[in-house]
This record gives C-alpha cells, sequence and structure tokens, in this order.
C-alpha cells in the first residue's frame, strides 16, 4: 500500500489517533507494562500532556484522507513534562481514572511504569547521557511503514529543534531494532550508553546539533 503523507503539527482532535498508533506499534510493550490492552482513554490521556506540555513539538504524518498514520513528538522542555502534569491537573484526573476502572488495568502495572520511568528519569540526569532535546516517542501504523515516513518525521523533529537552538538530541532503541537504528546512524545520531527498563536495554542515541 502506498502512503503519500503530508508532515504537518499536530492539534488535540488528533490525540486519539495517535493513541491508536502507539499501541499498534508497541503492543507487546503496552502489553508487558498493562497485562492487557487498556481502555483508549488510557493512551489518549497520556498523550494528552505530551501534548499540552509542548504543543509545538507534536508532529503527525496525514494521508491524502487527512488521516493520522504516523507522528513523533520532539520536546525541547521535558521538564515542562512533569509541571504540566502536576500543575495542570493531569495526575490527579489519571489517579480518579484509574481508581474508577476507566482504564482498564489494576496497581501492578502502575508500579511497573512508575519504576521504569524512574529509571529512564536517572539516565537524563548524567551529563554525559543528558540533552536538551528529545525524541520522546515516534511511530508509523503497520500499512505505511517502509516508505520514509519516519525519515520525514525525524527531518521535520530536527528543523524544530534548531529553530529552537537545541544543542543535543538523546532518543532510546531497543538494540535489536535494526531499522529504526540505521535511520537514526543515517541522521548523524550515535551510540551513546545503555538504560534498562523491565523489559530490557535500550540503546541511547545522540545527535550534536550546528548550532547557527
Amino acid at each position: 500500500m502506498s502512503c503519500q503523507t503530508l508532515i504537518d503539527r499536530a492539534n488535540p482532535s488528533d490525540i486519539p489517533a495517535i493513541a491508536a498508533v502507539f499501541t499498534e506499534s508497541f503492543k507487546e510493550s503496552v502489553l508487558h507494562h498493562c497485562g492487557r490492552l487498556p481502555k483508549p482513554q488510557a493512551m489518549q490521556d497520556v498523550f494528552t500532556l505530551v501534548y499540552e506540555a509542548e504543543p509545538e513539538a507534536a508532529l503527525v504524518a496525514r494521508n491524502e484522507a487527512g488521516e493520522v498514520v504516523g507522528y513523533c513528538f520532539a520536546p525541547t522542555a521535558l521538564p515542562k513534562l512533569w509541571s504540566t502534569a502536576v500543575m495542570g491537573g493531569h495526575i490527579f484526573k489519571w489517579a480518579w481514572r484509574w481508581l474508577t476502572g476507566k482504564y482498564g488495568f489494576g496497581l501492578y502495572p502502575v508500579k511497573v511504569i512508575v519504576l521504569n520511568k524512574l529509571s529512564f528519569l536517572g539516565s537524563s540526569f548524567v551529563p554525559s547521557k543528558s540533552a536538551n532535546a528529545r525524541i520522546l516517542s515516534i511511530a508509523v501504523s503497520e500499512v505505511c511503514r517502509g516508505q520514509g515516513i519516519a525519515s520525514k518525521l525525524m527531518n521535520e523533529a530536527l528543523i524544530y529543534f534548531s529553530q529552537r537552538k537545541a544543542n543535543r538530541v538523546r532518543l532510546e532503541v531497543r538494540p535489536d531494532n535494526a531499522a529504526a537504528i540505521k535511520v537514526y546512524d543515517r541522521m548523524g545520531f550515535y551510540p551513546g550508553g545503555y538504560t534498562t527498563d523491565s523489559q530490557g536495554q535500550w540503546l541511547i542515541m545522540f545527535k550534536e546539533m550546528e548550532q547557527k
């Protein structure tokens, strides 16, 4: 299937489609964390937070019908994510929805997710592994993979980083994801160590941005 796409800034109405692409693309990881596929509201709430923290950093790939077939979140102010979660009331809303069964999973997944995020956060504070810009999440719908859409999203993210005067970009990728690593390598990313979560190892990659 040929997917002619346009890279665009996301808007709030794209969140359900973005969450669906994420769940499709990372189904194994979602099942590992939650034990089952959660209700759509769970992923939608996560991506709503990420979007609200830095709307300009949310990119989507749209097909000819205007449907979202890929996305990339490329924030340059990651600490704002945490402040938005608290000050914007997201954490309290999540807690209420979880307690009232709107997410469809119990306590254990919460523990796993929190521990994994703390592990990632800890590695971000190591000077040699820190960066002021991130490829936080990127995915393309299965029917449109292998057509350069991820590269287009990455290129647009790098333009955004340049506009925001970012010095260094960080991303994480599974070491066995050779296709993604090949894309990142071609764009000037280099290996910079590892971090781990409950599923195993992540390769950390960096790109030094040219200052203009």
